[in-house]
């Protein structure tokens, strides 16, 4: 589940903001537009909520741009898990039965 999960990045309020005024649209605008709240939008520009999910596709569709990190799929931090041979979490645990 956490796989797919991308990070947003960390000036998406300019981006959503810059990509907004290029388009010409009032935060008034956009919101309708995605059918979401005004008062969403002012927040997501100031930078006072990040985006859901749901909002994130909807502004990036909308405004042609692109709201997250793109992690990589190479899972280079984690180290772990049998299938790298290394010891799991079932390798050290005791059941109490």
């Amino acid at each position: 589940m956490f796989d797919e999960m991308d990070e947003v990045v960390t000036d998406y309020d300019d981006r959503i903001r810059t990509a907004r005024e290029s388009e010409g649209l009032t935060q008034e605008e956009l919101a309708n537009q995605l059918n979401e709240k005004a008062s969403l939008i002012r927040k997501l520009e100031r930078g006072d909520v990040l985006p859901s999910d749901k909002v994130q596709r909807k502004l990036e569709k909308a405004l042609d741009i692109t709201l997250s990190e793109g992690g990589s799929t190479d899972d280079s931090e984690w180290s772990g898990g049998s299938s790298t041979g290394g010891t799991t979490l079932g390798d050290v645990v005791k059941r109490k039965d």
